[in-house]
């Protein structure tokens, strides 16, 4: 029998996926960047268990972090030569950084709201 280990989040990475998700990003996607906030890097399976998600929501996050250019992919051989080659998944900017972009948003979003508001008082 082989032994493994497996990371899981912890404490930490569940705050910071409940505090990414109230900014707005989905699930799926808060989960993945706290888990790869917290390491070097990740393959796609152990993603799948640290996060608690499968492998298409693996896939599904990593399509929308690609887009924002926050992650990192790479392709790494099996140890034993077969099948398809392991995804590895490491964060292309700090969580830091991650949380700066966020804040950014939300200013510019509540900026437009208030104007639009603005306008509507405007015309009331």
């Amino acid at each position: 029998m082989k032994e493994l280990s497996i990371q899981v989040m912890g404490d930490r990475e569940h705050e910071i996926s409940n505090l990414l998700q109230s900014l707005e990003l989905s699930k799926i996607v808060s989960k993945t960047v706290a888990c790869l906030a917290n390491t070097a890097e990740m393959t796609s399976r152990e993603l799948e268990a640290a996060a608690g998600i499968r492998q298409p929501e693996v896939s599904a996050a990593m399509r929308v972090l690609r887009a924002k250019e926050w992650v990192v992919e790479r392709e790494e051989k099996k140890k034993l030569g077969k099948g398809r080659p392991v995804k590895v998944y490491r964060l292309n900017i700090m969580l830091r950084d991650i949380v700066e972009t966020l804040e950014k948003e939300k200013i510019s979003s509540e900026k437009e709201m208030m104007s639009d508001l603005g306008r509507l008082r405007e015309l009331a």
